[in-house]
């Protein structure tokens, strides 16, 4: 990743694990800063609240009328992750520079915004960088930063998440993580790969941890950002996480998580939940990793089996329950299966076997 020294070295706000696994990376990402700023000052964004969006309106107040600002206005793709997710195409800090986007591996979301107008916001953005002196501000609040990595490690490492899902998993992942930290964002969520975004850079898995998902109670603009809260921090890290390890197993098991569409094509819940993922594959990939993760954060008390299973009226994760209990029966502290990989045929023969078809 090309990184300046100046970012590693005097932010100090990102750290590496330093095993034979692909390196898990903690930062706040400049270019997402970038355009969550802009976003605020738009006033056209959802965001989340805390003493940080007053920093932002302190330096950024007289840029309000920025045609990157007024771009951002009348754009119609603004939400609580995009297009955020995309802000990796941001890259060079502090000499910053900007991918050329191409609409491969952006993980279904090319189909969902014109490609050159997102091109030509992001350029305009570029423009508000160096009009506006962002890195300067951006290096200022480097303490801040430093500080909401170190919160969000502590769960990650001295509390054991990370070790937890690995001894869980007992896979190797295919490509670096990075966790990018955002006290703006108002959604978590995970881009799997770079190569759309940017192919300058090497690929990773991105994985953003939004502030308003951890924060205890209601988000303020008197609260100072934090991103230790174990409790909330373990859904995001250990569900977003999951889709490293289990990513490369459904390809490797395409046919037969394919042989089982009849499952969601013979129940009308079950099909209109997956079609607001992308299909049926990316839903039972939704539905393994939160089975997984409900699991983990049962047994490791960071839930109550009661809460965590119960159901909401709109329920996302129809299989979730199911699988959770397959997984907890037949794999969980077990050693018959190797790793998650040798047990994942059995976990489908299960699903086959209480969904026949009809």
């Amino acid at each position: 990743m090309k990184v300046t020294a100046c970012l590693l070295t005097l932010l100090l706000f990102c750290s590496s694990q330093g095993r034979a696994q692909a390196p898990v990376n903690v930062m706040v990402y400049p270019g997402t800063e970038l355009l969550q700023v802009i976003h605020l000052l738009s006033d056209t964004a959802q965001l989340a609240k805390s003493t940080y969006n007053a920093d932002v309106l302190r330096y950024f107040h007289a840029h309000k009328r920025h045609p990157a600002v007024l771009k951002a206005r009348a754009l119609k793709y603004i939400s609580c992750d995009f297009p955020v997710r995309l802000s990796w195409a941001f890259y060079n800090f502090p000499a910053v520079k900007l991918a050329t986007m191409k609409p491969e591996h952006m993980d279904g979301y090319e189909k969902a915004f014109d490609l050159g107008q997102m091109q030509a916001y992001f350029q305009e953005c570029v423009n508000f960088y160096n009009d506006t002196h962002f890195w300067a501000f951006y290096q200022a609040q480097t303490p801040h930063y430093a500080r909401w990595v170190v919160s969000f490690e502590r769960g990650l490492y001295q509390d054991g998440m990370l070790a937890t899902i690995d001894k869980f998993y007992r896979l190797k992942r295919d490509k670096p993580i990075v966790f990018t930290l955002g006290a703006l964002n108002c959604g978590s969520y995970v881009m799997s790969d770079l190569r759309g975004m940017n192919p300058n850079l090497p690929n990773q898995t991105t994985i953003m941890v939004a502030y308003s998902q951890v924060v205890s109670g209601k988000d303020s603009l008197s609260k100072t950002p934090a991103f230790y809260a174990p409790a909330r921090t373990s859904q995001i890290t250990w569900h977003e996480l999951g889709h490293a390890y289990i990513s490369p197993v459904f390809r490797q098991y395409q046919q037969e998580v394919q042989a089982l569409e009849y499952i969601m094509q013979q129940d009308s819940a079950i099909r209109s939940k997956a079609v607001m993922r992308g299909g049926w594959t990316n839903y039972l990939n939704e539905n393994t990793t939160q089975a997984v993760t409900s699991l983990l954060r049962i047994r490791t008390g960071k839930a109550t089996r009661e809460v965590e299973l119960e159901k909401s009226p709109d329920e996302f994760y129809l299989l979730s329950a199911e699988m959770l209990g397959i997984i907890e029966r037949q794999y969980y502290g077990q050693t018959k299966y190797r790793d998650f990989k040798q047990f994942f045929p059995v976990l489908l023969a299960e699903l086959k076997k209480s969904h026949p078809k009809r």
